[in-house]
C-alpha cells in the first residue's frame, strides 16, 4: 500500500490510543494535577505564583485571545476534563460551550457536572457538524494527537491542513480561534538516554508527534492570518516540574491508584519533559488566529520568489 493510501482519510489519534493515555484513572491525574485536572501548561508570572492561579491565567489568555464575550457559541476542539467549558459557562457567560474528546473518561466525569449551556461529545474534530457557525474555537494541546510518529512532513502538514479546513468552515468570517501546542525545537541531541526517555514516552503517548511551527503555518495558509504567536516553553518547564514534585511527594498513594511501574514511568516522562522544554528541544506555542474571509490555495512560494527577481536590481 502507497503512503498516499495509508494515510488517506487518516483522522489523527485513535480513541482506543487516546484512552489508553487518558483514561487512567482520575484520582491519580489528581495527584499532580489538581482539582481542576488542567492537563496543559500553565502560563506563569514572576514571584510565588500556583500551579491554580498559573492555570486561571493561562484559560483567561486563550479565551480573551478568541474574543470570547457573554451569549458566545464557543468549540473545545479536546476538551480533558473541561476547565476550559467550566470557564466559558461560569465566568464568561457564553450561551453555548461545546467540547469533543476521545476520552470516555472526560465525558463522564463532565457529563457528572451537569455544566449550564454546555454539551460534551466523544467524537473527533473530523466528524463534528456544528449547527450553526462558532463565534470562537479553542484547542489546548490537542494538535500533538493530530499526526503520528513515522508520517512524512508532507502527511503531517495534510493532517494539520485537514484541522484547520475544518475549523474554517465551522468558524463565523468574524470569529477567532486559539490554539496551545507543544511543538519540536530546533536543539535536539541525540544521545542514548535521551533517546530512551522519548522511547518511553511512545508508550505513555501512543500515537502522538508534536508538529514543527513551521508545518502549523505552512498548513494553515490561505486558511487563517496568525495575529499573536508566544514560544512560552519556559512556562511548560516550569509546569512539568510542578507535576513531577507532586508525583514524588505522593508516589506511593499513586502506585497504589495505577500500579507503581507505570507510576514511575508518568514521573520519569514528565521530568524528561522539564529538561525537553528547558533546553529547547521541544517548544510551547500559542497561537491566535483569524479566518481569511475567502479559502485560499496555500501561495505559490517557487514562482512569487522567482517572478520577483526577474526584474534584477532596481536603477536609482
Amino acid at each position: 500500500m502507497s503512503k498516499t493510501r495509508a494515510t488517506a482519510g487518516y483522522k489523527g489519534v485513535s480513541q482506543a490510543a487516546a484512552q489508553r493515555h487518558y483514561d487512567v484513572s482520575d484520582d491519580f491525574f489528581r495527584i499532580w494535577q489538581g482539582p481542576d485536572l488542567n492537563y496543559a501548561a500553565a502560563m506563569w508570572e514572576d514571584g510565588d505564583d500556583t500551579l491554580e492561579a498559573a492555570q486561571a491565567r493561562k484559560t483567561a489568555y486563550l479565551i480573551e485571545q478568541a474574543n470570547v464575550r457573554p451569549g458566545s457559541r464557543v468549540l473545545d476542539v479536546g476538551c480533558g476534563y473541561g476547565y476550559e467549558l467550566r470557564t466559558l459557562v461560569e465566568k464568561y457567560q457564553v450561551a453555548e460551550a461545546v467540547g469533543i474528546t476521545l476520552s470516555e473518561a472526560g465525558v463522564d466525569y463532565l457529563h457528572k457536572q451537569d455544566l449550564p449551556r454546555c454539551e460534551v461529545r466523544l467524537e473527533n474534530y473530523v466528524d463534528h457538524r456544528p449547527r450553526t457557525p462558532y463565534d470562537a474555537i479553542i484547542s489546548v494541546e490537542a494538535m500533538e494527537h493530530f499526526a503520528r510518529p513515522g508520517l512524512s512532513g508532507r502527511s503531517k502538514i495534510r493532517s494539520y491542513r485537514t484541522f484547520f479546513e475544518r475549523c474554517h468552515r465551522m468558524l463565523r468570517p468574524d470569529g477567532r480561534m486559539t490554539v496551545q501546542t507543544i511543538t519540536w525545537g530546533h536543539r535536539f541531541p541525540l544521545n542514548i538516554q535521551i533517546l530512551s526517555d522519548l522511547y518511553l514516552a511512545t508508550s505513555i503517548y501512543p500515537e502522538c508527534n508534536p508538529p514543527f511551527a513551521t508545518e502549523i503555518m505552512h498548513a494553515c495558509d490561505g486558511l487563517f492570518d496568525v495575529l499573536e504567536l508566544r514560544n512560552d516553553r519556559d512556562h511548560y518547564a516550569r509546569t512539568a516540574q510542578m507535576w513531577v514534585d507532586r508525583l514524588r511527594d505522593d508516589r506511593e498513594h499513586a502506585a497504589e491508584l495505577i500500579g507503581r511501574k507505570k507510576a514511575m514511568a508518568f514521573e520519569r516522562c514528565m521530568g524528561t519533559a522539564v529538561q525537553a522544554f528547558t533546553e529547547g528541544w521541544l517548544t510551547l506555542h500559542r497561537f491566535t488566529f483569524r479566518p481569511l474571509p475567502v479559502r485560499l490555495r496555500p501561495a505559490r512560494r517557487f514562482l512569487v520568489n522567482n517572478v520577483l527577481g526577474r526584474g534584477g536590481t532596481p536603477k536609482t
